[in-house]
């Protein structure tokens, strides 16, 4: 069941769609993804795809995320028995990017079983999901491996920057301005031992200064680097004769 919901989640993880930073927010990727069968099992995807079960910072997010698709979705908020505040069923609640919670939205119940989380349902229940209705934000604790009826959604986000340029590195790869080889999301220079940085005509990371480096220099004339960050290469704010020169300087294969 993993690996078929893995290669399920690959096929269709380039239909991620983007809460832009021109629309005034974080410019990372989100993907929702159905019929996945436990938390452990969509956090499992989550990463062989490069990216972890959604984390909320606010109304807005979660209303973004909402309208991705319909019915229970895990998000990537789990109970750490390690943690200092672990005590059942309300401590040591935690995000897996290990990101402060800012913003939590917790189910208030009417039927007289207590506020979430309250570990009810088959316990421990040490992971969360959005709970069911369309419009509903709520969040309610659930078991971390599921039971058979529970027949849940995810929604995966790509928010790592792991070349520190201000841009989600998965958009880049969607692009094609940064490398990646085996297709795991990850920008090939992060899981080299140079890293993205080591050298900076290198513009799309490819491990050489060639035409397709010139191009971007080219493509992005006289603007502070467009969807191509990096051809801003000395990083004064436009692209330019210096930055023209310092691909020209290093054609070639990067030391």
């Amino acid at each position: 069941v993993v690996s078929s919901i893995a290669i399920a989640s690959a096929a269709t993880a380039q239909n991620a769609v983007q809460w832009r930073v021109e629309d005034g927010v974080n410019g990372h990727w989100y993907r929702f993804v159905a019929q996945i069968q436990s938390w452990s099992v969509a956090n499992g995807s989550a990463v062989s795809l490069g990216a972890h079960l959604v984390t909320f910072h606010s109304v807005a997010e979660s209303q973004f995320v909402r309208q991705l698709g319909p019915g229970s979705v895990y998000i990537g908020l789990q109970q750490n028995p390690s943690s200092p505040a672990f005590a059942e069923p309300a401590g040591g609640w935690e995000w897996v990017t290990g990101e402060p919670i800012t913003y939590s939205n917790w189910r208030v119940n009417t039927n007289g079983q207590g506020n979430e989380p309250n570990n009810i349902e088959g316990g421990p229940n040490d992971v969360a999901h959005v709970d069911g209705g369309p419009s509903d934000l709520t969040w309610n604790d659930v078991p971390r491996n599921g039971a058979t009826y529970f027949n849940y959604a995810a929604v995966f986000e790509w928010s790592a920057d792991c070349n520190n340029d201000g841009v989600v590195d998965y958009g880049q790869i969607r692009s094609g301005e940064l490398v990646d080889t085996n297709a795991n999301n990850i920008p090939d220079c992060c899981e080299g031992p140079l890293g993205c940085n080591a050298c900076r005509p290198d513009i799309d990371q490819s491990g050489a200064v060639n035409g397709v480096d010139l191009a971007a220099i080219l493509n992005n004339w006289g603007t502070p680097g467009g969807k191509q960050p990096r051809s801003d290469v000395n990083a004064d704010g436009i692209v330019d004769g210096a930055d023209l020169a310092e691909v020209l300087n290093g054609w070639g294969s990067c030391p």
